[in-house]
């Protein structure tokens, strides 16, 4: 027995040894596990091929399709044959959602879905206006298939389904299936004993070509949708509360809000007698995630208070529109400075008193006094001797050119005006009047013909006869 006991106390720190090196490296495991457990998740998760196919409705390519994921600036355009290939890392942390636009029209999207790894191959049915016209040009047919119901999903056998103007008409088998070929100029019918008929366009077939449309048919005086009524329904509280309701409900596509676009989404739904809002659809659309915020916020409605035709409670149709505005803060305009009223008067008054003087002394039209012989003062007032000649300048013999007198003299009268037609009021103002000066040319020949002034006589010396 002891040495059984001996032989394991010498065994005991070998056997623990052992562990603990079997701890160290088992721990070492984990903790490699642990680091190494998110980077291999990520690389097998780290893109997905992601194939879209856009078609026309009658199966051609739709080639040129531009696609844009949100919150990327890259686009991929789609080849000939209407494909669109491109690889994309899916974050499980955040949804990523992709638009389809038209070439022609770069702004407004046709189409919208989810990135999503495990729906990577899409097909998409989408008709350009150019398209659609075309189509109705050529009256092309396409062949449609769908099902005819009643509200409770049974199906109707026997519903008379027609195109209106064409004489082409079917009749639903046992479990209410139909196929029939349509076109985009005439309406589809669909009628059935006891129901309420039902026109449906062609596009509600040609969205889904691959599965049959579902046509809920009403039935008479019982489902019957009024597009007006006596009382139409109402929002519990006026439209003053479906705004307000819009207000706290409406999610802004954060997209669309960092791309500034605004502007308003018409939906049309039916009310039903219990006020319930049912079959809500987009009449007037803007954006596709801004569409399906708007159909989100009119689906989580509270009911409304149904429609009244002469006192019966009716199942009415009704459209509201949805406006998306980005709420901007308004500019502080400053307060104005309110003045007491002694300073507004000795402003007013400081204001008339600079008036006054500058229109007196700085008045644009005060014209200078004239003087008071305009006729009498040489307009072009030249020295005394600016015409003066040397004696001896131009001397001629005294025969050359001697005339007569009175040869080139006017008579003494002829260019002196009367002394009275030319007077006027003395002026205490005006300048002191200078002696008398002729003309240029008369002084010139006064001076040719040696003709001297006489002394002007004052008032005092003239006879007394003149």
């Amino acid at each position: 027995m002891q040495e059984n006991t001996r032989s394991f106390a010498a065994l005991f720190p070998k056997i623990m040894n052992q562990t603990r090196i079997r701890h160290t490296f088992l721990y070492m495991w984990l903790v490699c596990l642990f680091l190494l457990t998110p980077f291999a998740a990520q690389g097998a998760n780290t893109e997905t091929t992601f194939r879209i196919t856009v078609l026309k409705t009658n199966g051609e390519p739709q080639p040129g399709m531009i696609l844009k994921i949100s919150s990327r600036s890259q686009e991929y355009t789609g080849d000939a044959q209407g494909v669109i290939t491109f690889r994309y890392e899916i974050e499980d942390s955040y949804t990523r959602t992709a638009y389809l636009y038209f070439p022609a029209d770069r702004e407004k999207s046709v189409a919208s879905f989810t990135l999503e790894a495990g729906n990577a191959t899409k097909t998409f049915y989408l008709d350009s206006p150019q398209d659609i016209v075309a189509y109705k040009q050529s009256q092309q047919l396409f062949p449609i298939e769908g099902y005819v119901t009643t509200a409770s999903g049974e199906p109707i056998t026997g519903a008379v389904v027609s195109i209106q103007g064409t004489g082409r008409q079917v009749l639903t088998d046992e479990i209410g299936l139909f196929q029939i070929d349509a076109d985009y100029n005439h309406p589809i019918r669909v009628r059935a004993d006891g129901m309420e008929n039902q026109s449906v366009s062609i596009q509600a077939f040609l969205q889904s070509p691959n599965e049959p449309y579902t046509i809920v048919m009403q039935r008479k005086n019982t489902g019957r949708v009024y597009a007006s009524a006596e009382q139409m329904p109402e929002y519990p509280g006026g439209m003053k509360a479906f705004q307000q309701y819009l207000k706290r409900n409406l999610k802004y596509p954060p997209q669309a809000k960092r791309d500034s676009i605004e502007g308003v989404v018409v939906i049309q739904f039916i009310v039903e007698r219990n006020g319930r809002i049912a079959s809500p659809a987009i009449v007037r659309g803007l954006e596709a995630s801004m569409d399906t915020a708007a159909l989100n916020a009119i689906r989580e409605m509270p009911r409304w208070i149904p429609a009244k035709d002469h006192g019966i409670t009716v199942r009415c149709k009704y459209s509201v529109p949805v406006q998306f505005k980005i709420e901007r803060p308004k500019p502080v305009q400053p307060k104005p400075l309110l003045a007491s009223k002694d300073s507004i008067l000795h402003k007013d008054s400081l204001l008339a008193d600079s008036l006054l003087t500058d229109s007196v002394a700085r008045d644009s039209l005060r014209m200078k006094k004239l003087t008071p012989d305009s006729l009498r003062t040489d307009s072009l007032r030249l020295r005394p001797d600016s015409l003066r000649l040397l004696s001896d300048s131009i001397r001629m013999p005294d025969d050359s050119l001697r005339l007569k007198k009175d040869s080139l003299l006017a008579p003494a009268d002829s260019l002196i005006a009367p002394k009275d037609s030319l007077a006027q009021t003395p002026d205490t103002h005006a300048e002191p009047q200078k002696p008398k000066k002729r003309n240029i040319f008369v002084r010139f020949f006064r001076w040719l013909f040696g003709i001297k002034d006489k002394p002007e006589q004052t008032p005092a010396e003239k006879p007394a006869g003149n």
